[in-house]
């Protein structure tokens, strides 16, 4: 009988831990590599809202499988899925112009036009790095 107790209060406790989540933090910059001020951030599970501050740095809650959303106006909305938590999650936002995945086209338009946007976040990630954009503190700010 309490082996079985046991058992039972290690599975609750495991189950607690596991919806416990991550603070998960990073930065969200513009395609000209701009700070990002007030950018919302909304965990699509749990509800949970952040802001993005004047350095474009957040930070939210989030565990595994939870989907994070990120608004801003003027900017393309992004939804990333948690599929591991880490520590840093970090992001360049597209200008809506730029962005025109909305508009109406054959699929063979809009598999072109998707496999342009990604080639261009590709090089901008690069970028990002290559200018240590992640770890500075400042930058430039777009409101």
């Amino acid at each position: 009988m309490k082996k079985i107790l046991l058992i039972i209060l290690i599975g609750i406790s495991n189950l607690t831990f596991a919806q416990i989540g991550t603070n998960l933090s990073g930065k969200i910059v513009d395609e000209k590599l701009n700070c990002l001020f007030g950018v919302k951030i909304t965990n699509l599970n749990s509800g949970a809202e952040s802001i993005s501050d004047q350095n474009g740095r957040y930070e939210i809650i989030a565990t595994e499988n939870d989907t994070l959303e990120f608004q801003m106006i003027g900017q393309t909305t992004d939804k990333i899925k948690i599929e591991k938590p880490t520590q840093t999650l970090n992001l360049i936002m597209m200008d809506k112009d730029v962005n025109c995945l909305g508009a109406v086209w054959t699929d063979k338009q809009y598999r072109k036009a998707y496999r342009g946007i990604e080639k261009r976040l590709k090089k901008l990630y690069k970028a990002a790095e290559k200018q240590n954009v992640w770890k500075n503190s400042s930058c430039q700010h777009r409101l």
